[in-house]
């Protein structure tokens, strides 16, 4: 099913699918279940700003899948035989998602006394299992759209991606009050079986597609190679564009959830309304803003429009911290930054699918968002101390400077492929 053509372009199987897997990564991610969700649990433990902060550290296996992409290029599971390697990996490593979540829940601390080694072991187990999926599930994208379809594909699985991540960020914070946190995991553990559906749902690739590397070696090598003698010079310019494009929002996300909850004493209630159901719906238009400007004003545009607004949102929050607690202007920041982020998200996907070769797309694509997810681990982990040192207000304004790099970065890559033509 590589690359073929439908007959509506948003309203068919491979869509659908795609939706379903966009929500199936998102829900146990860096952003959602890994990250308001546990900062809160922990900060109703006592936990400080220092231990929220080096909280982030439980994503690192986003940032080093990479090196266990080659395997999955290399090897299927054959588990359940007549899905495809991607689907048929797909399935195993939701199964064991569902697994981790729910234990999250049932072996949590349910007081400041408890232990929190238990719910530390499974969130390192989750975002394995979570980030292995997410070069399965990236890798079968890629494969399966084609120039036509891909930033239509990209829209669709960020709009199901992002509406995982307000159901586990926000959502939780919603319901953390009523339900309490064991309960809330035990649900989202529900919620992660939608996978499961996503991956039947999605068309089996032609056997072109299912072809694998000859060797191990060849999977580990040769993307690299080919990465290379693709972009000779400018591909070390664009490994770093990479790293650097998200570096805005992702040191701001981090500290977004202790401004709310503790610096600004929004309650659990306002926070889950806003991120839940306003950030929701406009992350989906953003989403879809996206596709549309990268179809009209061609990708190389679109990702300059993408880094602007990014600097752009991350003003909401210094004003935010400037000022008392106020819901209209919470949902005004929330707002903005949602559009914003929508539209940077899938312009960046796009803009990654674009440099993959098909047959290592698994290897090249984990590489990209490896190099990527890095930014936030490391940087993320030292946000509560520089919110110690300088304040929340400093600190956001901080983050707006952060996009400065990849501008840098995407104007040098524009003029050395100029010459190249």
């Amino acid at each position: 099913m590589s690359e073929r053509k439908e007959s509506n372009l948003y309203f068919n199987r491979l869509m659908g699918g795609l939706m379903l897997l966009g929500f199936a990564s998102g829900l146990p991610g860096q952003w959602s279940i890994l990250g308001s969700p546990l900062q809160a649990w922990l900060a109703d433990m006592d936990a400080g700003e220092r231990a929220l902060g080096r909280l982030t550290l439980i994503g690192i296996p986003y940032s080093l899948n990479f090196l266990w992409a080659p395997l999955i290029d290399r090897f299927g599971v054959q588990f359940f035989g007549r899905y495809g390697r991607r689907r048929d990996w797909l399935l195993l490593v939701q199964m064991l998602l569902v697994f981790c979540v729910a234990m999250l829940g049932l072996l949590g601390p349910q007081t400041s006394q408890d232990s929190w080694m238990p719910l530390i072991v499974l969130a390192i187990c989750v975002a394995f299992f979570s980030a292995t999926q997410d070069v399965v599930a990236d890798a079968y994208r890629t494969d399966a759209l084609g120039e036509h379809n891909g930033a239509a594909g990209a829209a669709v699985f960020v709009n199901g991606y992002r509406i995982a991540m307000a159901i586990g960020g926000g959502g939780t914070m919603f319901f953390a009050d009523r339900l309490g946190w064991q309960w809330v995991f035990l649900i989202l553990a529900g919620l992660m079986a939608i996978g499961l559906l996503g991956t039947l749902l999605c068309p089996r690739l032609d056997d072109e597609a299912q072809k694998a590397p000859a060797t191990l070696a060849d999977a580990v090598v040769l993307p690299v190679v080919d990465f290379f003698s693709k972009h000779q010079l400018s591909g070390l310019l664009i490994l770093g564009f990479v790293v650097c494009f998200k570096l805005p929002d992702a040191t701001c996300r981090v500290m977004v959830t202790p401004l709310l909850q503790k610096e600004l004493g929004f309650s659990k209630d306002v926070i889950g309304a806003n991120q839940f159901w306003l950030g929701m719906i406009m992350t989906i238009i953003g989403a879809m803003l996206g596709g549309y400007l990268m179809s009209k004003l061609g990708s190389r545009k679109a990702i300059w429009l993408a880094m602007v607004l990014q600097i752009v949102s991350n003003f909401g929050f210094v004003i935010l911290a400037s000022n008392s607690a106020d819901t209209m202007l919470l949902a005004g920041v929330v707002s903005v930054e949602a559009i914003c982020s929508g539209i940077a998200t899938v312009c960046f996907i796009a803009f990654i699918m674009a440099q993959c070769n098909k047959q290592f797309s698994a290897t090249q694509y984990a590489l990209f968002t490896s190099l990527n997810a890095l930014t936030g681990t490391v940087a993320g982990s030292l946000t509560g101390d520089a919110v110690l040192a300088v304040g929340y207000q400093t600190f956001f304004a901080l983050t707006v400077s952060f996009g400065l790099p990849a501008m840098v970065l995407f104007a040098i890559i524009g003029q050395l492929q100029r010459r190249r033509l």
